[in-house]
């Protein structure tokens, strides 16, 4: 009887092996590195001056951090845009609160491209004209994080937040998702807003 398949075995190569090399890509590396994400809330008002006029502002922090960086498209109903930091990392380092936070280097390139996409938000927010003067002298970062991270970020006790506040000398507030405030369609049903 004949299926029409080839058996396992048999294949038309003539011989050559080279038409059956795997092709060998970055991705192949990914699976034994750990994928570190940052999801920052951009203020909409300002996102145009985060990405910068053809993608210029943002693809320059892609090609000096070296990270994925995604601007994702706007939610119904939601004042803030998602932007999607991401990198892998194959030697991820434990960092103790306790450690002096000035003089560190960044983690990782995401880390690194975290910090670069909040000096332009902020810079956009300190340049836009018709805001509050309140909210201009304030630096403000929103960051969503999901509900099972909560934990890490607030301790036991409440000891690493406090560390947290005390170290950097900033207010840092948890807040849930509410499903049933529109400004929180941004975030992912298991989010919570770190701010």
């Amino acid at each position: 009887m004949v299926s029409g398949k080839r058996p396992y075995g048999q294949r038309d190569n003539n011989g050559d092996n080279n038409s059956h090399k795997r092709r060998i890509t970055n991705q192949d590396d990914w699976v034994s590195d750990e994928l570190v994400v940052y999801r920052i809330l951009c203020p909409d008002e300002v996102i145009g001056s985060v990405i910068g006029k053809s993608g210029k502002v943002i693809n320059s922090i892609r090609q000096e951090t070296r990270a994925k960086i995604k601007v994702v498209d706007p939610f119904p109903g939601a004042k803030d845009r998602v932007i999607t930091i991401f990198c892998f990392v194959k030697d991820k380092e434990d960092v103790d609160i306790d450690d002096e936070f000035n003089d560190r280097q960044t983690l990782c390139a995401a880390q690194d491209a975290l910090l670069k996409i909040h000096a332009a938000i902020s810079n956009a927010l300190a340049s836009a004209g018709d805001l509050d003067r309140n909210l201009r002298d304030k630096e403000q970062c929103q960051v969503l994080i999901p509900s099972s991270q909560t934990a890490n970020v607030i301790g036991k006790a409440g000891s690493t937040i406090k560390k947290l506040r005390s170290k950097t000398r900033t207010s840092i507030r948890i807040i849930p998702k509410d499903a049933s405030d529109p400004i929180h369609s941004c975030a992912m049903e298991f989010d919570n807003f770190v701010m």
